[in-house]
């Protein structure tokens, strides 16, 4: 792996990163989009010029379409929308300076002639505007506009003005972000009773000096128009590959939506994505790395919906040994930027391909020598334990069985706003985690028993960092002393279940296999010595055991409501248990439905998530599988 990790950094070319993360930058990207369909054109004519075999696969965006477990919605097209207040006269907002001064996906509108403009200044409950009329009028308001929908399904009015920021991701806050611009899109299902509304988004700054021109009057007087439609159409998946000798394949992913600019999410994947496969067709063709054995494939999606709509038709998964999603991968580590994160599989996915993610990172960190000559890194970086949010979810759920890590960046200053443009983007760190990307694809498309070794020694390390976060949990009580035996079990077995996943792309010799699994057994041991942790099996409370009827995570439970109005106590009862988990809780309920395999006991599932996320979810796993069976989304199998 040394000499193809060498090769691979000499040959990757910061400035063509920047070059590509400026070009697909351009590109107002909005899924389902005639701006997302110009970004794939340019990315795949960017493919046909370096000579690699690429095309565009089409989708249908029909709201009567399910891929997997994501409903499809209406394809949207933004000409120009713009607002103005009449006094004083001040222009609020352009689409044609900023995109993402519009909520994306708004429905067309013309008030050219003026609309009266109301300001709900007493927050999101609608009892405090019991007696105020906003038929055919504009709202401003200052949080999530759709807290506030019943304004427009119960009270007439025709759209939202909002200076919202979402502060809550990571510890960035409204002050931070004051002159910038929230991405904030409707995300419409097109049912019979949805309404079709629009909206624009103000910054902070600007926000404030509204709500002032507001005091001590009811309404403002404000102009608007946007011209724009949703109707049937398409999405796209850019597929490019290196063709191998077999027909087992590797894949990069990325995603390719999200607004102009949005540089670090994603353009920064996407170029990676495409460097990788650039670096790797020259040294192939030069003959300084032999030829791939098995195809190398990047596909650049609309995030999620691309993955389910790709994966929908492209089933056979055993064919993919392996998967690295790219997402978020090239900001500058200054303050409020973080490490480049490679976020590890879920337990219920056990591979060494999350060693093996983990070793090409290891040597991407090779960077410069320090003072005693030894190869340290410049890029802060860092291996995690799962956490969902991206396209990794969907390759890694157990019904896909795509082992697929992803390398990200958080927390990101700039994330979902007007402000994730070039400044932010460093081309050394993006060149770092692309170095990643394209040692990893390649490594795993010629794997032999040699760098299994190397990959086996990683394996150790990673095993020794879980227990040292394990002793460390349960020494400051986050562990109970009955639930120790527990956590270290499904510790070990994971493990030992990424050492037999060997077997599903090499064969190794037993030998090599047995000493890796007794190592695991005997460092398992060590720390249950050490911390004199019983032997304790936890009793089976609930035994009932349930299958899923479905193949990839669900993308959105309000989808399947629609047509089931009895699981909507259910559903907020569930909602209510998520929304105290707070972050933590992100992804957890695709950690729960990992487990639902028909064989798992509701007591094991909870043990199971207890151990992934380090706390009490057994109210949530109840709370979850109830709902579910409600929707007939699984069986009960005893």
């Amino acid at each position: 792996m040394k000499h193809y990790s060498e090769s691979i950094k000499k040959t990757i070319q910061q400035k063509r990163l920047y070059n590509l993360v400026k070009e697909v930058s351009s590109y107002h990207r909005i899924q389902a989009s005639t701006g997302f369909r110009e970004a794939a054109n340019y990315c795949k004519k960017m493919f046909d010029k370096l000579g690699i075999e690429a095309n565009i696969l089409s989708y249908d965006a029909n709201p009567d379409i399910w891929y997997l477990q994501n409903k499809m919605f209406m394809e949207w097209d933004l000409k120009h929308g713009w607002l103005q207040l009449q006094d004083p006269e001040m222009v609020l907002a352009d689409t044609s300076a900023e995109p993402v001064s519009i909520i994306q996906k708004s429905y067309p509108c013309d008030f050219t002639d003026g609309v009266d403009f109301v300001y709900l200044n007493k927050g999101n409950n609608p009892k405090e505007y019991e007696n105020l009329d906003l038929t055919g009028k504009l709202v401003f308001v200052r949080g999530p506009f759709a807290q506030y929908m019943w304004a427009v399904k119960d009270k007439g009015a025709v759209g939202f003005v909002t200076d919202f920021i979402n502060a809550g991701f990571g510890d960035r806050t409204r002050e931070q972000l004051y002159e910038s611009i929230n991405y904030t899109s409707f995300w419409w299902s097109h049912t019979e009773d949805e309404p079709k509304c629009f909206g624009f988004v103000l910054s902070p700054k600007m926000g404030d000096w509204l709500a002032k021109q507001f005091e001590g009057k009811e309404s403002l007087r404000c102009t608007c128009k946007i011209e724009a439609s949703l109707y049937p159409g398409k999405i796209e998946v850019v597929e490019a590959k290196l063709p191998g000798e077999t027909d087992e394949e590797v894949l990069i992913c990325a995603h390719l939506c999200h607004p102009k600019s949005s540089c670090n999410d994603n353009a920064s994947g996407v170029a990676a994505a495409i460097e990788s496969l650039t670096v790797l067709k020259q040294l192939m063709n030069e003959g300084k790395l032999p030829k791939n054995k098995r195809t190398i494939k990047v596909i650049l999606v609309p995030e999620f919906t691309g993955t389910y709509a790709y994966l929908h038709d492209h089933n056979e998964y055993q064919k993919c040994v392996g998967a690295i999603n790219l997402d978020m991968v090239g900001g500058k580590q200054t303050r409020f930027y973080g490490p480049i994160t490679l976020t590890s599989l879920p337990y219920s996915t056990p591979s060494f391909i999350n060693d093996l993610s983990a070793l090409c990172m290891e040597y991407a960190s090779k960077e410069t020598p320090n003072l005693s000559d030894d190869m340290v890194a410049y890029t802060n970086h860092t291996v995690e334990c799962f956490t969902g949010g991206s396209d990794h979810t969907v390759f890694s759920d157990p019904t896909i069985g795509i082992p697929c890590c992803m390398l990200g960046q958080w927390p990101d200053l700039n994330y979902h706003t007007a402000t994730d443009t070039l400044d932010v983007i460093d081309s050394a760190v993006l060149a770092y985690s692309c170095h990643i990307a394209t040692l990893y694809a390649y490594t795993l498309s010629n794997l032999d028993e040699k760098t299994c070794l190397e990959v086996q020694v990683k394996q150790h390390e990673l095993l020794n960092k879980r227990l040292n976060q394990f002793v460390n949990n349960y020494q400051n009580g986050l562990i109970k002393s009955q639930e120790a035996y527990t956590h270290l079990q499904h510790i070990k077995n994971y493990f030992i279940k990424s050492v037999d996943d060997y077997a599903r792309v090499i064969h190794l010799d037993e030998t090599m296999i047995n000493r890796e699994k007794k190592w695991i057994e005997v460092s398992i041991e060590q720390v249950q010595q050490y911390l004199n942790i019983v032997d304790c099996e936890l009793e089976c409370k609930d035994e009932r055991v349930f299958k899923r009827t479905y193949v990839s995570p669900i993308q959105s439970l309000a989808e399947y409501l629609h047509n089931h109005e009895d699981a909507k106590d259910l559903h907020k009862a569930y909602t209510d248990k998520m929304s105290k988990l707070g972050f933590k809780g992100y992804g957890a309920a695709s950690l729960i439905e990992y487990y639902i395999d028909g064989k798992r006991t509701i007591s094991d599932i909870i043990q199971c998530v207890n151990c992934d996320l380090v706390m009490d979810s057994e109210e949530i796993v109840v709370a979850y599988v109830a709902l579910l069976e409600n929707l007939n989304l699984v069986e009960n199998c005893k």
